[in-house]
C-alpha cells in the first residue's frame, strides 16, 4: 500500500482576501505564480471597468482569462498546422529526391 503525501496548504491573497488552498507538495511556487497572474488580470480588469461588484469583477476577470486562453490555443493550433505543413513538404521533397536517385540507379 502506498503512503499518500499530505497536500500542502498555501495561503494566497486575491483582492485583499486570504484563501487557504491545497496543492501537491512542491507545487507551491506554481500556485503563487498562478495567483500573481490572476491578480494582475484582476487589476487590469478593475482599471477598465472601474468600481464593479466583487462577483462581477471576478466574472469579468474569468472571461478575460478564458479569452486569453482561447487565443493562445488558437495560436498554438495555427503554429502546429504550419509545422505539419512544413513537415509534409519536407517529406514530399525527400520522396522526390529518393525517386530521382532510384531512377538514376536503375539506368546505370
Amino acid at each position: 500500500m502506498t503512503a499518500r503525501t499530505a497536500p500542502a496548504k498555501v495561503s494566497v491573497i486575491l483582492s485583499n482576501r486570504e484563501y487557504i488552498v491545497n496543492c501537491q507538495p512542491g507545487q507551491e511556487p506554481r500556485l503563487r505564480q498562478l495567483v500573481d497572474m490572476i491578480q494582475r488580470e484582476m487589476d487590469a480588469v478593475a482599471d477598465k471597468v472601474g468600481n464593479a461588484t466583487e462577483p462581477r469583477h471576478l466574472m469579468l476577470t474569468c472571461l478575460s482569462l478564458a479569452d486569453k486562453l482561447l487565443e493562445a490555443r488558437s495560436m498554438a493550433n495555427a503554429e502546429l498546422t504550419k509545422q505539419e505543413d512544413l513537415f509534409v513538404a519536407a517529406v514530399n521533397h525527400l520522396k522526390g529526391r529518393v525517386e530521382n536517385l532510384a531512377s538514376q540507379v536503375g539506368r546505370a
